[in-house]
């Protein structure tokens, strides 16, 4: 079986084999431990074997969400409509489903309001501001790298920007087509998101309430031809599929890996997005890099001379404890090509050594704040949580 059709096709997997999953973290081990509790014991939790039913309600709830997912985009995204000859899905894409949820309820839902508000919001505004002509941003590219489940890219070309969202991650690509172009109206699906924290609750019932997504229907996106009917909206948005340092970076790495390869088909989109965006908005993403001069170096790259990087996100290294290590080839000082290990992590910068690289790197700094307080992927009726403080700054291409 190809690699890519197996990659994809066991996302597909785990989003049919969640409920069984999660059934057995979930409901298996809290029914055998008030089995456990002697009879004393049960009689001082009269409630909790109504509660185990209701979290097997919510999590059959999300599968049936997932189920609609899995079988509605397979088809599209090439992949057989029978469950049956899909790849056998990991642990690891199980785990990413779950995470897929709270994703939801982050990008789509009145619940992340707030938490949008403070990363997206504060991009958005920023954008706004500088380009303040509504009928002019058609013509003003916007890149937007790790997209996520798309909330972003449709925010901006709500506001009639031209928008490009790159996604590398299967799970996020696949969701994302579903919640764009399968929802007919807002509040259109139910999950239960939360199901899975049991720390920090307030109230059993809000482990189990239910949250509907999208708050807001992708599809009304045209409702901005009412004042500005000039706009081509249907012709705003897209999304690219795969590594944002292959398809966007310097034709010239001198290093050939996982997420910059020697496709024919990478290499001429490297070409064609030189310069080619005047906004590149990166939220919560720069800290995803195992090498974050790529990622500079990149964005550099794909940025007009005039144009604008726009970023919010926090320092959360995600392959500090990656043990990973991958040999890929790269040019010595002699110029010979050579295979070298390199380890997924190694590069974890502190955040003033960040901001002297991307002065470094070819980027002047017109706006700078540290310390701004955010959630990712928060309950807002949590008792507790992870708050980053992060940064926000505008850069410039330093002209050469």
């Amino acid at each position: 079986m190809d690699q890519e059709y197996k990659a994809l096709t066991s996302v597909f997997s785990a989003h049919n084999g969640y409920k069984s999953w999660a059934t057995k973290r979930i409901v298996a081990s809290r029914r055998l431990k008030y089995a456990s509790l002697t009879a004393s014991e049960k009689n001082l939790l009269p409630w909790m074997e109504s509660h185990i039913d209701y979290l097997e309600h919510s999590i059959d709830l999300n599968s049936q969400f997932l189920q609609q997912i899995a079988t509605t985009v397979a088809p599209i995204w090439g992949a057989e409509s029978d469950p049956g000859v899909w790849a056998e899905c990991s642990g690891q894409d199980l785990e990413n489903v779950r995470s897929v949820l709270v994703q939801f309820a982050r990008e789509w839902s009145s619940d992340g309001e707030q938490e949008r508000d403070i990363s997206f919001g504060r991009i958005l505004r920023e954008c706004e501001s500088l380009f303040p002509d509504v009928e002019a941003r058609q013509n003003v590219e916007v890149l937007v790298p790790g997209a996520g489940l798309g909330r972003l890219v449709i925010e901006f070309v709500k506001r009639g920007f031209r928008t490009q969202g790159n996604e590398f991650s299967y799970h996020m690509l696949t969701n994302s087509s579903f919640i764009i172009n399968h929802s007919f109206c807002a509040n259109n699906y139910v999950i239960c998101p939360y199901v899975h924290r049991s720390t920090n609750v307030a109230k059993r019932s809000d482990q189990v309430r239910q949250i509907y997504v999208p708050d807001y229907n992708p599809g009304d996106i045209s409702l901005i031809n009412h004042d500005y009917p000039n706009i081509p909206v249907a012709d705003l948005m897209s999304i690219v599929a795969g590594s944002f340092v292959d398809l966007y970076g310097p034709p010239n790495l001198e290093r050939v890996s996982d997420v910059y390869t020697t496709d024919e088909q990478a290499q001429e989109f490297r070409v064609q997005n030189k310069g080619k965006f005047q906004v590149v908005a990166t939220c919560f993403f720069l800290d995803t890099a195992a090498n974050i001069i790529e990622y500079l170096q990149a964005i550099h790259h794909c940025l007009a001379d005039d144009g604008y990087w726009i970023n919010f996100g926090p320092l959360l290294w995600h392959h500090e404890d990656d043990e990973t290590v991958t040999m890929f080839s790269r040019k010595d000082d002699d110029g010979e090509w050579k295979q070298v290990p390199t380890p997924a992590r190694g590069l974890e910068l502190s955040r003033d050594d960040l901001v002297d690289l991307v002065k470094d790197t070819g980027f002047e700094f017109t706006k700078h704040e540290s310390g701004i307080e955010a959630t990712y992927g928060g309950d807002p009726r949590s008792l507790g949580g992870f708050r980053y403080k992060s940064e926000f700054w505008v850069a410039k291409k330093k002209q050469v």
